[in-house]
Parts: C-alpha cells; structure tokens; sequence
C-alpha cells in the first residue's frame, strides 16, 4: 500500500466509504449513489465532468429537464390558464365575439403549439387534452338514430379539436431539441459520429426548427378549418361555449391559488414566529 499511487489509495478509500454508506443505509440511497460526483474530484480522481458523463449524457440531463418542466406546468394549471384565457368568447385575436369556431380552435391548438415547444411532446399532449376535452364536454351529445345538421357541426368540430391538439403538440415538438426525443437522439448521433464538427446546440436548432414548424403549424390549422368547421357552426357552438362558462373556470383555478399562496404564507410565518 506504501507503494500504490496516490490516486489508487484515494479510490479504495472511497469504496470503501460508500460501501459502508451502501450497506448501513446511514444516508439516503440516492445520495450514496452521487456521492462520486463530490467525492472523485476532492480526491483528485477524476474531473468533475467525466464523472458526470458517467452518470448522465448533457442530452439525456436535457430531456429529464423538461419532463420536470412539464412536471411544475401541470401541478401550478399554467396550460389550463393559457388555454381559457385564449379561448374567451370575448377575446378578439383568439375567438371573437360572436364565438368564431375558426378562431376558437387556433387558440386551443396555438396554446398545445406554446407548450409543446418548451416541453416534451408527449406531455404536452397529456396535460392539454384534458383541457380541450373540457371545453368540448360543455357540448351537447350527438343523437345519432336522428342526427341534425347542428349535430353535425358539433361533431366536427369536437374532431377538429382534437386532431388539433395532438398534431399541434407534435409540430410544436419540432422547434426545439426539448421537444421531441427524436430532436435529443439526432444530437446525441452528432456528437458521436460527427465529433469534429460544431455541436448542435439549443438555440441553432431553435431558429431552424421554429419557423418551419410555425409554417407547418398553420397549414394544420387551415386544414382543419376546411375539412370541420364549416358555415353555421358559429351560431351552433355559440348556444354552449359562451363567455360565463369559461370565465367561471379561469374564476376558480385563480381563487384556488390565491387560497393555496395565503395558506403557504401563512405556514411560513407561523414557522418563522416559532
């Protein structure tokens, strides 16, 4: 051991000690297991950026940052807020007043397009759903032994939603590396095929991916407004989806967090008194 390298006794050393971490379970799992990120530095071991390659590729490290992303969105309505305050039947750029189906439905998809582009696809997709099919639920059900052609109109625009809201997340996906796994996977082939050229970084794929899926995005919405929501579905939708019914929902998510925020104060100084 007189003999061994520094390094080589620093390691055993090392071992040792989160093998005893390991079996006694003194400190948390998960800090034992990042436990050589700190300690093969000060040791003298290994830089601080090999280890933390070992443990996880920057792609990898950049798409679990977006599932948390996705994570704080969901738990705080962010998407359900962004969602019914475009889709007011009184607000003019998303929905005009009368209710305007073309409109209505560009700023539900246009607002699953905005989080998508910051977030996974995939998330995207399952926090907005509800969302969407929340709005749509205010509808009537279709008879279909006697459909009418308000029914209709209704049922084609439920679909327009619908398809919008997926395909938007997915074209949203395209903008950034964030978006979509298949974005982090062509950078992570890059880096190890190509390792002499220049890295695709976040903001080179932003000004290449955002405006051709912003192209993409509104020849989804042109379509879909062709194809579902055709003449009379205003006067249709309009007798559903009026003002009150989502101002009461946007009405209750803020008096739910401002009731949420003063309870949290209130902790904090009842904690800070004690």
């Amino acid at each position: 051991m007189n003999d061994a390298p520094a390094t080589s006794t620093n390691m055993l050393g090392i071992l040792a000690w989160v093998f005893t971490w390991w079996l006694s379970e003194a400190v948390p799992m998960p800090i034992t297991s990042m436990s050589p990120l700190f300690l093969f530095p000060l040791f003298g071991i290994s830089s601080a950026d090999d280890v933390a390659h070992s443990y996880m590729d920057d792609v990898i490290a950049l798409g679990l940052g977006s599932f948390i992303l996705a994570l704080a969105v969901e738990h705080y309505n962010i998407h359900r807020r962004l969602a019914l305050n475009r889709t007011l039947p009184n607000d003019l750029l998303f929905c005009g007043n009368p209710l305007n189906p073309p409109l209505l439905l560009l700023g539900i998809c246009g607002t699953t397009f905005f989080v998508s582009v910051w977030m996974h696809n995939v998330a995207a997709t399952v926090m907005m759903m509800p969302v969407a099919t929340g709005i749509l639920q205010r509808l009537p059900s279709v008879n279909r032994s006697q459909p009418e052609y308000s029914d209709q109109l209704v049922t084609n625009f439920c679909k327009a939603v619908i398809l919008g809201v997926i395909y938007s997340a997915s074209i949203g996906g395209m903008s950034t590396l964030t978006g979509t796994g298949v974005n982090l996977i062509l950078v992570g082939l890059w880096k190890s095929y190509f390792p002499q050229e220049k890295p695709i970084s976040f903001s080179t794929w932003f000004f290449f991916g955002f405006p051709l899926a912003l192209v993409i995005f509104f020849a989804l919405w042109a379509t879909l407004c062709l194809l579902y929501c055709r003449k009379g579905s205003s006067r249709s939708l309009s007798a559903y989806l009026d003002k009150s019914h989502l101002k009461r929902e946007l009405d209750l998510l803020a008096e739910y967090y401002t009731r949420t925020t003063l309870a949290f104060s209130k902790s904090l100084l009842k904690a800070r008194a004690t």
